[in-house]
């Protein structure tokens, strides 16, 4: 057994800590982002006290979710295997989240403190989505938190071809975190709680009944239903347990930690009614490439209409953008508009309509699928060429899936 496993071992053995009950805060969705308008939001990640925990962490009665004894052997074993690879082939994707890290550790952290959750809770957005905001898997769960489109729309979280919260991280944490609270609060230990994070709450219980339904749920049960579960969910904890292990001390693997991005720092304004990025943009004088970095939620860069949209600006220009965009007139606001399809319509014949290039149609309605498209569908048609914002992506007739907000991991 090589040095840094044989350490592992051992400290498997100290690491056990009872959990007290969780205590939910439940902030209200829209006011995770920003407090009120033109405030700037310095996300400032606080110092981490160092500890005799086995990583580093503050102490305190939550900093360690710890190894079941009994079952503690087979999922250090696995934890072994999942060292090894970020030790080798994976090594820069490792570097790369923990690097992302550092925009947001701050924020996570103190909402992780306002529900006295776990500190290593912190490290689930790095092995869900490599720290990633823009992260989506093939089944469809996006966001740095990793959440299905139909769970962030029960968890209050505005989810459709215009928003998707998934991708804004401060209201996607907050939704994720109080997920993780009525977890734990059902199946009474952290095990439990993050199998049924991955793999839903009624597949662990249906595995639980298919193991006779055992009382106590402790994290010893999750050892026994352990092989009865999906491949993913059954590695869940051990590679959970991992990133843990490993971002507390990079040394294991014979890696220096990497320096971290800066906290994001931004400014809230209020937008009422649709508005395009370009225009924003242009507002906030930035480019629209900048306001798309702080306004990823916004799907295809459009406020919508007929309500009041939260955006985020560069921090100090809250004041300066919301003088300028009450200059333009309301009908100059958005270079795109709605379009309902009707009988016998297609996508080439509605470009043809409105005299924009097809490519442009399909960019701003990443969704739709043209052989499927039906009667009522609402698309979004950006304005002629000619009457484009300057620089605006669409005049730029761009056709790259990161206009829509969305990628693949």
């Amino acid at each position: 057994m090589n040095k840094w496993l044989t350490r592992f071992v051992l400290a498997a053995t100290a690491a056990i800590v009872a959990m007290m009950p969780v205590k939910s805060n439940i902030p209200d969705a829209d006011s995770v982002s920003g407090r009120f308008l033109s405030q700037s939001d310095d996300r400032v990640a606080r110092p981490e006290p160092a500890c005799g925990g086995w990583y580093g962490r503050p102490c305190n009665d939550y900093d360690e979710i710890g190894l079941p004894a009994v079952y503690g052997r087979a999922i250090e074993a696995k934890i072994a295997v999942w060292l090894d690879d970020w030790g080798s082939k994976g090594r820069g994707t490792m570097r790369r989240g923990l690097k992302r890290m550092g925009r947001y550790e701050g924020y996570i952290d103190a909402e992780l403190a306002a529900r006295n959750l776990p500190p290593s809770l912190r490290y689930l957005p790095l092995i869900e989505a490599d720290y990633d905001l823009l992260a989506v898997s093939p089944e469809g769960a996006a966001g740095l938190w990793q959440l299905m489109p139909d769970t962030a729309r029960w968890l209050g979280l505005e989810v459709n071809s215009l928003v998707d919260q998934r991708f804004d991280v401060y209201a996607a944490t907050g939704a994720a975190l109080d997920y993780l609270v009525a977890l734990h609060d059902r199946f009474e230990c952290w095990f439990l709680a993050l199998a049924a994070y991955n793999a839903g709450p009624t597949r662990i219980e249906r595995v639980i009944r298919r193991h006779g339904g055992a009382r106590p749920r402790n994290d010893a049960l999750f050892g026994h239903i352990r092989d009865l579960l999906p491949n993913e969910t059954r590695d869940f904890i051990p590679k959970f347990l991992a990133s843990v292990r490993l971002a507390g001390d990079l040394s294991l693997i014979g890696q220096a930690a990497p320096e971290k991005d800066p906290p994001e720092r931004f400014d809230v304004v209020r937008v009422a009614g649709a508005a395009s990025a370009d225009v924003l943009a242009d507002a906030a004088g930035i480019s629209e490439d900048e306001i798309r970095t702080l306004n990823p939620h916004l799907r295809i860069g459009l406020a919508p209409a007929g309500r009041s949209t939260r955006l985020r600006v560069p921090v100090g220009a809250g004041e300066t953008f919301l003088a300028r965009f009450a200059r333009i007139p309301a009908g100059e606001r958005s270079t795109l508009r709605e379009h309902t399809v009707v009988p016998g319509e297609t996508l080439v014949r509605i470009a043809g309509r409105y005299g924009v290039p097809l490519n442009a149609l399909r960019t701003v309605n990443p969704d739709v699928e043209p052989r499927r498209m039906r009667i009522g569908t609402v698309l979004l048609v950006p304005r002629a060429a000619g009457k484009l914002a300057v620089g605006s992506r669409i005049a730029a007739n761009s056709t790259s899936t990161r206009f829509a907000g969305i990628r693949p991991r």
